[in-house]
């Protein structure tokens, strides 16, 4: 806000913050709203119900904010896209798990897009999100834990003195023998087996689901990335002799009824393609093993093809909605 009381203009950080924000909460209200209408688990109706909630008012916050900027709404995702109507295609336990992962991305992307806001009452508006997320994962993790259907990451020795690097060893190498895996290098295959259970889930029930069939061909690519992903990770986790979490795919249905509109599957995709990207990237600045290194490096480029190639479909389908561009200098000149 300016010295005389006026809002200062968006800028670029904070217009591409609230555009993509706005989208990604509409989609949401959709996938809380099919959710709602099939959930039997009392826990998991109150979990619902209660990011249903934050979800629907924070959607209000944001058309309260585009009206005052004099900034187009985006069309994101409404009632057109969700069919309350379709069988049940998931699980109670998974609404839960998929509140815990949901709500864990939201708070990285809410987090991000705060660090790129300048005026007050944005980053505000962001911290809240962010906060109201963190409760939203703190419950399902709650919930998760009660219930006894989530593995916890295995203990390792806690350390009572002070150590330091001697040999450069340590770093490993691409091949043969190998260092004891570290408590941050644990963290970050168990982070991203969660992440890829999820989508595998996701690509499951879309694949089934989706009624065009070049939509269905790439759920069907997905499925089987996000499978190969798991099983290398399970792989590594059982050669460090330390155990691996349970899958979700006998949480999704045989249902072949789609719960969503095409288009809203296929963003759902995209955004789990963007949050399996995230999480690589984050892995290969924590991890120092060589061996581990490669491999996230590895996966990293497989899903940047996979969602490269979602957005040619998108484009195709008519279903990318123009983010906000910087003016074209050339175009403007010439024009």
């Amino acid at each position: 806000m300016s010295q005389d009381g006026r809002l200062v203009t968006l800028t670029s950080g904070e217009v591409s913050g609230l555009w993509s924000g706005y989208i990604g909460e509409t989609l949401i209200n959709c996938v809380m709203d099919s959710f709602l209408h099939n959930v039997v688990d009392r826990d998991a109706k109150r979990l619902l119900e209660h990011n249903s909630t934050l979800v629907k008012e924070r959607i209000k916050k944001y058309r309260e904010i585009f009206n005052q900027e004099g900034m187009k709404t985006p069309q994101g995702f409404g009632e057109q896209d969700v069919f309350l109507d379709a069988p049940r295609m998931f699980s109670d336990k998974f609404y839960m798990f998929y509140l815990k992962e949901m709500s864990r991305s939201s708070i990285i992307n809410y987090m991000n897009a705060m660090f790129a806001s300048h005026r007050r009452d944005i980053r505000l508006f962001l911290l809240q999100n962010m906060n109201e997320y963190a409760d939203v994962f703190n419950g399902a993790v709650e919930a998760l834990l009660e219930k006894g259907i989530v593995i916890r990451t295995p203990n390792i020795p806690i350390p009572t003195d002070i150590k330091f690097v001697e040999d450069k060893s340590f770093l490993g190498k691409l091949k043969g023998p190998q260092r004891a895996i570290s408590g941050a290098e644990i963290k970050e295959l168990y982070i991203n087996l969660d992440t890829n259970m999820l989508g595998k889930s996701l690509m499951i029930a879309f694949s089934q689901s989706a009624q065009s069939d070049d939509l269905k061909t790439y759920m069907l690519r997905g499925r089987k990335i996000a499978h190969k992903h798991i099983d290398i990770f399970i792989n590594q986790l059982m050669e460090e002799d330390l155990p691996a979490p349970q899958l979700w795919d006998p949480e999704v249905t045989e249902s072949k009824t789609p719960p969503f509109s095409d288009k809203l599957m296929h963003y759902h995709s995209g955004l789990a393609s963007a949050s399996g990207m995230s999480n690589y990237g984050t892995a290969l600045s924590q991890i120092a093993r060589k061996d581990l290194s490669l491999t996230f490096a590895r996966l990293i480029l497989e899903t940047a093809k996979f969602s490269s190639d979602g957005a040619v479909l998108s484009i195709d389908k008519g279903w990318l909605e123009e983010p906000p561009l910087a003016s074209n200098r050339d175009q403007l000149f010439y024009n």
